[in-house]
């Protein structure tokens, strides 16, 4: 049995590994020659080392579990040095269910151009595309998993459904969850911390009827109902409330929502940030992940400043890993490697220039805390 470590580092990591159709991604991990992308995300997690870490957009099938592409990136890939880094194992792995690309059963909408992939509870071209995956050192209480991917839209108070866009059919079976919302115990010796998960949508692609700016703001309240023991929160097992108070957790996942530059409703994520159960020094004080190597980086999307915080190759903080109050933070940060750093060609390509497709258009973002 593993000895409880007086410290775990928490990740989370969009690998952009969305394939073109079902079982691509599959296909690519057993593939008898790496892709360049595969290699470097797996040599960064190496570099990291992170104890448990949520993976974002790592195809598997819809309705959860393993069809054999996170078994051949955890055996194949990571299990073998990748850039001189000892390899590194993750025995214990989840993948839930996910609402993308699962098809609704009613008409969505009369809007004459929509995508088979819009016509879906979460967009994807396929029942399991863009999902998430969680990975860890330490055991996972399988049993003790609570989810929350068939909590419908109108189920959420003060919800912002756009009243002129879905049909009535689509109102009332629409899931909020464009993926899934889950919450997942991780046993570190006599310890068990709670990892929340989710990656809601992002809050653009959409017309004026801003349905999807819409659904995002509601992803994250719904993820604070959570935080809150929200008595109108049902999960899929019909059980009302999400966190007791005495629960120790770390929010984790690609909230597609900057509380200052973007798109986003910069409202609902810095009511996530400024959450009484969230430590405050790592959501908006002085540890939250930083890089300096983003700081001297000219981002397109902030006129072209430079931005310690970012985790998103636009310059925006997309990424979040938000322990609660109560733990203890040692350190956070980046993994961003700057042109002069021994590491930048992980997340180069093979002429040397950053490229999404070489690694990824996010950056790993990790913070460690103390344990009792």
């Amino acid at each position: 049995m593993m000895t409880a470590p007086s410290t775990l580092r928490f990740a989370q990591f969009n690998l952009s590994l969305a394939g073109r159709k079902a079982g691509d991604i599959k296909s690519q991990m057993q593939a008898p020659t790496p892709s360049r992308q595969i290699k470097n995300l797996a040599a960064t997690l190496q570099r990291v080392r992170p104890d448990v870490v949520v993976l974002c957009e790592f195809d598997h099938p819809g309705d959860g579990g393993d069809d054999g592409a996170l078994a051949a990136f955890c055996e194949r890939h990571l299990a073998k040095s990748q850039d001189g880094d000892p390899p590194i194992d993750y025995p214990y792995r989840y993948l839930p269910a996910t609402n993308t690309g699962l098809k609704l059963t009613v008409p969505v909408s009369a809007h004459p151009r929509l995508t088979d992939a819009q016509q879906c509870h979460g967009f994807g071209d396929y029942h399991g595309q863009f999902g998430f995956v969680i990975i860890s050192r330490y055991p996972i209480e399988d049993t003790a998993i609570c989810t929350w991917q068939h909590f419908a839209w109108h189920q959420l108070p003060h919800h912002q459904i756009p009243s002129d866009y879905y049909t009535e059919a689509a109102k009332k079976k629409l899931r909020l969850a464009s993926k899934n919302l889950v919450s997942v115990p991780i046993s570190i010796g006599d310890q068990q911390i709670r990892l929340v998960a989710c990656h809601p949508t992002p809050p653009v692609f959409d017309g004026p009827e801003k349905r999807n700016w819409r659904r995002n703001s509601d992803e994250i309240h719904q993820l604070i109902g959570l935080l809150d023991n929200a008595d109108w929160l049902v999960d899929d097992k019909g059980v009302h409330g999400g966190l007791s108070s005495e629960i120790p957790f770390v929010v984790i996942g690609d909230l597609n929502a900057d509380p200052s530059y973007g798109d986003g409703d910069k409202q609902a994520i810095g009511a996530l940030l400024n959450h009484p159960r969230v430590h405050p020094d790592v959501a908006t004080g002085a540890q939250v992940p930083k890089s300096e190597a983003a700081q001297s980086h000219a981002f397109r999307f902030i006129d072209g400043k430079g931005r310690s915080i970012a985790t998103h190759n636009g310059g925006l903080r997309l990424d979040y890993v938000l322990p609660s109050r109560e733990l203890a933070v040692l350190v956070s940060g980046v993994f961003w490697p700057a042109p002069d750093d021994a590491d930048y060609p992980l997340i180069c390509d093979k002429n040397g220039q950053e490229h999404a497709r070489a690694h990824s258009d996010h950056r790993l973002v990790w913070v460690d805390v103390a344990l009792n």
